[in-house]
């Protein structure tokens, strides 16, 4: 078997990958690089390749990254801007509704503290007309309105009800107290204000129903009785112009006229005087303010009214001079006189009682005749006024003087049987400007006022 003997090449014997062989002076050199380092060597030239390409590329399109980026940021800025200007409209919304509703508020506050004001300056005069009403005896019945302040605190809530009251004259109602009300939560303020102001102008205006119904009341009231006052008048026979023009007749509410009236009168007067002024608007009209005005100008002319209808019935001689238990034995008119035995006039009413009974007079006056008159005997004779006299005759005693003032039920005699009489009894005249009447129709009168 042949043996092939070993190479003599510097490089024949070397086991490494890749070597170098170096000549030098002093003799070759050789440089032998391994498998590590050559997989080291690859992976750093991948690594310089690759950062090549990448510095190139970047190089190449550094502009265009760059513009992206930047219109990127751009989008991005607008799209931001965009947002808060959304959001600051909103905001701008939210608090222009929330002034709007301020605002608001702000005017019905100021308006039902104007409302009160008003409410509570016309309480002075609805006290003042029902306590004149309660002292003329025409006071309202109870009513399902409250006069209270709609300010003031323990109120009646929702629903229910508490009579009408009014305070006594020269004394006003005391103001209010102000609603006190716990702050409302964060974020719930409009709530407990919308409601707290709507109950409180719920309740204004229930004081100021309330109010006008009161005063309806009153005039109603002394209407009622000023009705009754003509049916007494008519009743007698008499002519209301005896008692003064306008007397006794049904109270009127005068009213605005309407504008083309006012404008037709003011056409009329152009020519008839002098006028001017500055030109301003016309006063704004409200409903509540105009059936408050006509409710109380109702009851000041009914109460008026009252007033006068009650001084006339004062001064009529309405009712029997004697008590009832005496009864009446000649009527008026003519009839069998009991000494000729022929018809004469009977000019009064006779009532049987026991001498010394006590006569009283039937309404007040002045006495303008006390003594013995003739065939009267002892006579007293009582000027009421408007034309209207009565006589009490044949009294035993006579207790009152001439120009004496009396007042109605005051006593002014005793019954007797002086003059032309044939036993103890009150002869009753009632005598319209000095002519006799049938004292009946008075007496009649007064039973029907006294049933009413």
């Amino acid at each position: 078997m042949f043996i092939r003997p070993p190479a003599q090449h510097p490089l024949a014997n070397s086991s490494a990958r890749i070597a170098f062989l170096i000549r030098a002076r002093g003799g070759p050199r050789i440089i032998e690089i391994g498998d590590r380092t050559v997989t080291a060597l690859i992976l750093i030239s991948a690594l310089l390749f690759a950062w090549y390409l990448v510095a190139t590329l970047y190089l190449v399109m550094r502009d265009d990254l760059v513009i992206s980026l930047l219109a990127n940021q751009r989008r991005a800025h607008y799209a931001y801007e965009d947002r808060i200007a959304e959001l600051r409209g909103r905001i701008d919304k939210i608090t222009a509704r929330q002034l709007v509703s301020q605002d608001s508020m702000e005017d019905r506050v100021a308006g039902l503290i104007a409302r009160q004001a008003e409410l509570e300056a016309r309480q002075v005069l609805v006290g003042d007309l029902g306590t004149r009403a309660e002292k003329a005896g025409i006071a309202p019945q109870t009513s399902p309105f409250a006069s209270a302040s709609p300010f003031q605190t323990g109120m009646m809530t929702s629903g229910s009800q508490a009579p009408l009251s009014y305070a006594p004259a020269g004394r006003p109602r005391p103001l209010p107290e102000p609603v006190s009300a716990e702050p409302p939560k964060p974020g719930s303020f409009r709530g407990p204000i919308e409601s707290l102001v709507r109950e409180v102008e719920k309740r204004a205006q229930t004081m100021e129903t309330g109010q006008v119904q009161l005063l309806a009341a009153i005039g109603q009231g002394g209407e009622k009785e000023i009705a009754t006052s003509r049916q007494a008048i008519a009743a007698l026979g008499l002519d209301p112009a005896r008692f003064g023009k306008d007397a006794l007749k049904a109270p009127a509410i005068r009213r605005p006229a309407p504008l083309d009236e006012l404008m037709l009168r003011d056409v009329r007067q152009e020519t008839a005087s002098a006028i001017g002024g500055p030109l301003l608007p016309p006063l704004p009209a409200r409903a509540e303010a105009e059936a408050f005005e006509q409710a109380i100008q109702r009851a000041e002319i009914a109460l008026e009214s009252t007033r006068k209808a009650r001084m006339i019935l004062a001064a009529l001689p309405l009712g029997r001079p004697i008590s009832e238990r005496f009864e009446m034995t000649s009527s008026y008119g003519t009839r069998m006189d009991p000494f000729t035995r022929s018809p004469a006039l009977h000019s009064g009413i006779d009532f049987r009682a026991p001498a010394g009974t006590p006569v009283r007079a039937i309404a007040a006056g002045r006495i303008v005749e006390a003594g013995h008159a003739g065939g009267y005997g002892r006579m007293v004779e009582i000027d009421h006024g408007y034309g209207i006299t009565t006589r009490y005759a044949h009294l035993s005693v006579v207790s009152v003087t001439e120009g004496e003032k009396i007042e109605k039920g005051a006593i002014i005699g005793q019954v007797g049987s002086t003059g032309r009489s044939t036993g103890p009894h009150l002869h009753y005249e009632v005598r319209l400007d000095d002519d006799s009447t049938d004292p009946m129709r008075f007496i009649r009168a007064g039973r029907m006022l006294a049933a009413n």
